[in-house]
Parts: C-alpha cells; structure tokens; sequence
C-alpha cells in the first residue's frame, strides 16, 4: 500500500511539473515577436533597413519592415520633382538653365550634364533625371517652377503631404544629402504610385533610349534608362564600374518604371512600380547596399506575386442599378464601372464573400454626360470595404422639361398632359352633351305644353259648339 501511494505521489508531481513547463512555453511563445516567431517565413530577408510592398490597385500594404523610418531618399527625390514640373510646366515647357542649376551637380559630387544658359524642354530634363539622375537638371525644374530650390522644396512638401506622406521633408529638388532631407518607405510608394500615374512621366520611366536633341549650347545626347529591370544588365556604381561578385541583373516582367538613388557614402535606393496581371505594385527599399539593391527589391516583387491573388469582380462597363436624378428628361440613371473591379484575394477567403454596391452622389442632377463621374462602386469582402471603383454614366442625360424639377420625367410629363387634354376633353364633351339635353328637354317641354294648350283650345271650341256648359 505505501508503495502504490508513493507511486501516486509521484505521478501527481510529474503531472505538476509537465503542465507547469505547458503554461511557460506558452507564455514564452506569446511574448515573442511576430516577426521574430515567423523567423525567415514573415516576409522577405532583404539588406535594406526599411522596405515597403503597396498594392496600389487595391490601396494596402502588402508587407512592411521599419515602413515609416525616416532615412535618405537619395534621388528617389526626382520622381517628385519631375512630377511637379510635368503638371506644372507641361511636358512641352522650355526651360533655361541657370548657374545655380548646375552648382547643384556640384554640391552632389557629380560630372555637370546641362549647362548654364541652355535651353531645354521639360521633357528632356525629366528625361536626364529618370535615366541618368542628374542633378542639374532636377534643380533646374525646380528653379523653372519656383524660381529657386528653395521655394521650390516648399512646394515638394505641400505635394507630399496631400499624397498623405507624413515621414517626408525635402530641402532640395534633386536628393543631395542634406539635413533634413528625408522620406521613409510608405512614403516613397505613394510618391512613385502618383509620378507614376502621370501618363507622360510613366511614358518616359519605361522608356529604354532618348536622344535629347541638339540644343543651343550641346549636341544631342544619347542617353539609356538605368533601370535594370527593363533592360537588364551589370549592377554598377554611380562612376560606372562595376560592383564585384554581384550577377547581372534579368528583367522583370510587369515592371514599368522605377528610380534609384545612392549616397555618398554608397547606401542604396530603389522603388519600383510593376503589374502583376492587373494589380499595380510597387515596391521601395532604403538604406541598402549598391551590390544588395537589385536582390532586396527583387525579393519584394517575387513576394508580392506569390502572396498576392488576383481576382476580377466584375469588368470594365459593367452596368449596375440605376441611381436617382433631378431635373433630367428621366429620373432614373444607368452607372457602368471605370474600370474592372480587382481585387486581392486573401489567402483562405472565398470570392462568394465579395460583394458590390452602387453608390451614387447625393442629389444628381442633369444635365449629364456620358462618362461623367456619377458615384463610386464599393466592393466589399464580407461587410468590409476593399476598393472602390469610379462609377460613370452609361449615358448622356438631357435637361428635363418644367416638371423635372419635381422628379417628373419627360414621358411621365406626356402622359400628364395627355390625360389632362382627355380629361379636360371629356369634361367639355358632358358639359356639350349635357346642354344638348338640357335644350333638348325645354324644347320637348315647350311642345307638350303647346300641345296641352292646342289641346285645351280645342275642347273649349268644342265645348262652345255643343253649347255645352261645361
């Protein structure tokens, strides 16, 4: 019997002991960080100190690392010069370049491209920054816009705050290092996402060659986009050699624009924009290496494309319930979608949880043309909003006649009409056939009457006649 209760005594204690060491893994695994407990399988293992993947199609982040840490942008900058510069100058705006344009290449260690006093269109300046990120020529835009660097910066940080970016101060139109000058990865992609929305700078950044035209004060110039991806190649320093024991870089289908950047002190740049069959992404990575820059956003992109599922929920022209509308010949409107509603599936979720409603704007009114943004499509998984899509007028709307204004539409309007012509005729036509009658009855009236009287006359004469006394 001891032996049998020590026995028990000591199982108990084992028991103890294995759920106590249960309930202290558990803590242990719990208090350990998501991206330290996933290890290698959290995301892409990459050199840079912070990445973003943004899918801009469907407006989210994909994957981060330190997205919002503020470090140099180096000349990733340039994207949002030429940006400004196209919208404000137009492609086709003729600019001088200045001396202080050209110190700029100076201040940033780098051989002058332009030359003070040339003229050029904003075209080829954009041009020069994309392919061969000069300097110069970045400054140039910027003192073209703003009349100097310096007020041109203001206006850098007032387009980076409506894009939302707030880990962003520029000091300068071209990314030289400088205090102050900063930007962080959640930033630069929503910078690249709008330069690269501009139809003339996405023309130019999947551009492969340009010759700059002869100008007043150079020949032309042969010049070669230096994204790799597009037309693949050696990775090589701002100087042109070539970085050891680093293969070629292979292109990389989808991608349709980027921008590098380097420091002084060789810490790479990079953002990229590429579609992955309909779903536009781009990827940004800062404070890497020149030999690492290709292979951390490499890593992005195969990241995004095997994490990401694409999936169609309607398309292009896909009409929906029509909306309401005032003052219009109808009061009814037919939307179609912009553009196909793309969404990124999540891993484990069904397409039966997609739905889609029409919204359309308060108080529309005609007229309306065809293609008018009339109200937005919202898709949603489950009761959660994903994307919206711009909703667009199937059609043109005229003005509606005097009842419109009430809701009334043109047909309903005759309709009314004509049953009030009916009706009002109706009315005179028994008001007609009723003083018809009513005549009618007082002349059959007067007749029996006058017969009555010629009837009476006659039995009096009668009466007069037989010497009757009655």
């Amino acid at each position: 019997m001891q032996t049998t209760s020590l026995k028990n005594k000591i199982n108990r204690h084992i028991i103890r002991i294995v759920l106590l060491l249960v309930l202290l893994s558990v803590t242990f695994v719990s208090a350990i960080p998501a991206e330290i407990a996933c290890g290698a399988s959290s995301g892409p293992d990459i050199t840079g100190t912070s990445a973003v993947i943004y899918c801009a199609t469907t407006d989210e982040i994909i994957w981060k690392k330190n997205a919002n840490k503020e470090l140099n942008p180096a000349s990733i900058t340039k994207l949002m010069t030429c940006l400004i510069a196209l919208e404000e100058l137009g492609p086709d705006g003729k600019v001088t370049v200045t001396s202080d344009a050209v110190q700029a290449a100076v201040k940033g260690l780098t051989v002058p491209i332009v030359t003070a006093g040339e003229e050029l269109t904003v075209k080829d300046l954009v041009y020069e920054c994309m392919f061969v990120s000069a300097n110069d020529a970045a400054a140039a835009l910027g003192i073209a816009v703003s009349g100097s660097e310096k007020k041109f910066a203001k206006l850098m940080n007032k387009k980076a705050a409506a894009l939302g970016c707030t880990h962003t101060n520029f000091v300068n139109a071209s990314g030289i290092q400088a205090e102050k000058h900063y930007s962080s990865a959640a930033d630069v992609v929503k910078i690249a996402n709008a330069a690269f929305s501009n139809e003339d700078l996405r023309e130019i950044a999947g551009t492969l060659k340009y010759t700059v035209p002869k100008t007043n004060k150079s020949d032309a110039r042969e010049l070669e986009n230096g994204n790799l991806f597009l037309t693949g190649g050696q990775v090589k320093y701002t100087d042109g050699t070539v970085v050891d024991d680093v293969p070629k870089v292979k292109k990389y289908e989808g991608v349709f624009g980027g921008k590098t950047g380097t420091t002084v002190d060789r810490k790479a740049t990079m953002v990229v924009g590429c579609d992955f069959d309909g779903l536009e992404v781009y990827v940004s990575v800062l404070n890497s290496d020149v030999a690492s820059r290709y292979s951390d956003i490499k890593k992005l992109l195969d990241y995004a494309d095997e994490n990401m599922s694409r999936y169609e929920a309607f398309p292009t022209g896909q009409a929906f319930d029509k909306g309401k509308l005032k003052g219009g010949a109808t009061n009814r409107i037919e939307g179609v979608a912009a553009e196909a509603g793309i969404v990124n599936l999540p891993e484990g979720a069904s397409a039966s949880l997609l739905t889609s409603e029409a919204i359309y704007d308060e108080d529309l009114k005609a007229p309306i043309k065809k293609g008018q943004k009339i109200g937005v499509i919202q898709i949603n998984l489950a009761d959660d909003p994903v994307r919206t899509i711009d909703l667009l007028a199937a059609k043109d709307v005229e003005k509606g006649w005097f009842l419109s204004s009430f809701g009334i539409t043109n047909l309903q309007t005759v309709i009314i009409i004509a049953v009030l012509v009916l009706t009002a005729a109706f009315v005179i036509m028994i008001a007609v056939l009723r003083a018809v009658n009513r005549r009618k009855r007082d002349a059959d009236r007067k007749a029996r009457l006058k017969r009555m009287a010629m009837e009476q006359m006659e039995r009096e004469r009668d009466y007069r006649q037989r010497n009757w006394p009655y």
